[in-house]
């Protein structure tokens, strides 16, 4: 997991940052430390954070207008204020995930950060290649494909291969949202624009054959996602 901390305090911004690295003492997560609202933001331009703590009173652009920024983007990191006051709790309500007093305590961090894990996990899709560990938002998968017997993973941002079964994957997601209309395909209901008997077309533009064999239950599959 990615874990950013913005916080205009340096000490307070230590403290959370080594209490972090104290939950996290196998090192499985990736820690970035941000003093300003604005750097922060600028980095989320090209990171992808899986969870996001920030401080609300901070000078120039706070915690909630950054927090409120992000938000307007479908692929933000799940949010969690750290903060002195809880003046800004209900203006936050729905936008972020948790709220954490000051003094920051390692066993209320501890909790918290358990939650926002189990939660970016479930609505993530984990794996390794080459001995690394990645996490993809379930959305941003296009759709997983057989090529020259190698499971491709392909998302919004990037391509994976890895080592893994069309079957195995099928199993690690989430029933009613991805749907195999080919043996060597996965596609994500939510990312298919058009649909007829013979192929799918995806957001994305990628066009992705549909056998005779899996087309009923394709289609059942797909109709009832269409009705939730």
């Amino acid at each position: 997991m990615k874990i950013a901390v913005c916080d205009d305090d340096q000490k307070d911004l230590t403290v959370i940052e080594n209490l972090l690295k104290e939950y996290d003492s196998n090192m499985n997560h990736c820690i970035s430390v941000f003093s300003n609202a604005d750097d922060f933001l600028d980095a989320c331009k090209s990171n992808k954070f899986d969870i996001a703590l920030l401080d609300i009173e901070m000078k120039g652009t706070n915690g909630y207008e950054a927090a409120r920024l992000l938000s307007l983007n479908n692929n933000h990191p799940l949010m969690i204020f750290v903060t002195n006051s809880m003046a800004y709790s209900l203006k936050g309500y729905g936008l972020v995930f948790r709220y954490i007093t000051k003094p920051v305590a390692l066993n209320t961090l501890s909790d918290v950060m358990d939650a926002a894990i189990r939660e970016v996990s479930a609505n993530s899709f984990l794996f390794t290649v080459d001995g690394n560990s990645h996490v993809v938002k379930m959305d941003d998968i296009y759709y997983f494909e057989v090529y020259n017997h190698i499971t491709v993973l392909h998302t919004i941002d990037e391509t994976f291969s890895i080592r893994s079964t069309l079957k195995e994957v099928m199993s690690r997601l989430p029933h009613g949202y991805f749907g195999m209309p080919h043996k060597s395909y996965i596609v994500n209901f939510k990312h298919i624009k058009t649909a007829t008997s013979t192929g799918i077309r995806l957001t994305n533009g990628f066009s992705v054959p549909v056998s005779r064999r899996k087309i009923k239950d394709f289609n059942k599959l797909f109709y009832l996602y269409l009705g939730r």
